[in-house]
């Protein structure tokens, strides 16, 4: 009701300024213009309350939307509300579990969905067992591997990699990213250091937020297959071919370099060509640039066999930029008929976006 009200005032008392003649103007008492001033006042309230927001809906009144009224400086702030802009994705960026296959103090091997994933340290990884399950988060420069046991899900250990953030000048509690977001932790007895670490540091921490020790830790990631069943895994590597052999393409990355398997569905690559990589659940897609250039070469999309129509015209596949459809005709069906929907298969596309092959994922 406050807000209606204020409104009518605006109505009412706007028109009558432009009303009075010079005379009126240059003869009238002084308390006039102390009366305008009030109602400027008053019509500049309403305008502020209305570019906010508050209308009589947030009173538990809610005006019909014939009954709503824009004035000129709620547009005027409209105008001015910059759009947002979607943020940019991390790269790399990377979560994937594993089982222990192989172990000895300072060095494990783990099976995961995508392929092979080795840790190794000289100060650290000691009392690795079989029962365990390890997951390594990156984002961006940062790094989390969390050892957890499997049967209760308990965490055993956590490594944190990063740069370290001190939170205040006293340098007694630092900030690291985690797999939860950014946290803080007590150095402890490890300030000094922390303190002198020319670059990124690995630490220990526990579940009550203090630093345990002060560790050297590598990863070595394979991306040897498209996952085989659904997981949770994700991956997002840019980087530069630097060697084929083989089956194998050897990606420079932030991370080192990363082997990427042609069971993945990638072909036609070439030292010197940029490539990404996105690993989503059980779906792969990879890109190939030419130098300078935003737009791939080669696209391939590696996922479950799912038709979108009945009459199996069309398939439908995860990208980075979502689910999409891609027309089968003469270059899939051949490939496709003899195959059972959730068969793995290859989608080819060119630059344009058109669909070069469609293939089982061998």
């Amino acid at each position: 009701m406050i807000m209606l009200f204020a409104r009518e005032v605006v109505i009412l008392i706007i028109p009558l300024r432009f009303h009075h003649t010079q005379h009126e103007r240059m003869t009238r008492p002084l308390r006039q213009p102390a009366r305008f001033i009030h109602c400027r006042r008053i019509i500049l309230i309403t305008a502020s309350l209305s570019g906010f927001g508050l209308s009589s809906a947030a009173w538990g009144n809610p005006l019909p939307a014939a009954d709503a009224v824009t004035t000129p400086v709620e547009s005027a702030l409209q105008e001015q509300v910059a759009p947002e802009t979607a943020p940019q994705p991390v790269s790399p960026s990377i979560q994937v579990t594993g089982s222990v296959w192989r172990s000895k103090p300072g060095i494990v091997f783990l099976q995961t969905p995508i392929g092979t994933l080795s840790l190794s340290s000289k100060t650290s990884l000691r009392d690795i067992k079989g029962s365990h399950k390890i997951t390594l988060s990156v984002n961006g420069p940062s790094t989390a591997v969390d050892i957890r046991d499997r049967g209760t899900g308990s965490l055993v250990h956590r490594y944190l990699t990063g740069i370290p953030q001190y939170v205040s000048p006293e340098k007694r509690d630092v900030r690291f990213w985690t797999p939860e977001g950014e946290n803080t932790f007590a150095v402890g007895s490890f300030g000094s250091r922390i303190a002198t670490a020319q670059q990124a540091v690995t630490v220990e921490v526990d579940e009550a937020g203090t630093i345990k020790g002060v560790h050297d830790l590598q990863f070595d990631l394979q991306v040897n297959q498209a996952p085989r069943n659904s997981s949770h895994t994700h991956v997002r590597l840019s980087g530069t071919v630097s060697k084929l052999k083989s089956a194998y393409v050897f990606l420079k990355t932030p991370l080192g370099v990363v082997t990427v398997s042609s069971k993945t569905g990638v072909r036609k690559a070439k030292v010197g060509q940029d490539m990404t990589v996105w690993v989503h659940d059980d779906n792969v897609a990879i890109d190939l640039y030419q130098a300078d250039t935003t737009i791939p070469l080669h696209r391939f999309l590696t996922g479950r066999l799912v038709y979108a129509t009945p009459e199996k015209t069309a398939v439908t596949l995860w990208t980075p930029e979502g689910d999409k459809t891609f027309p089968t005709d003469h270059r899939g069906k051949g490939s496709l008929s003899s195959l059972k929907e959730g068969s793995p298969i290859t989608v080819e596309l060119d630059q344009q976006g058109a669909v070069v092959d469609i293939r089982r994922l061998n």
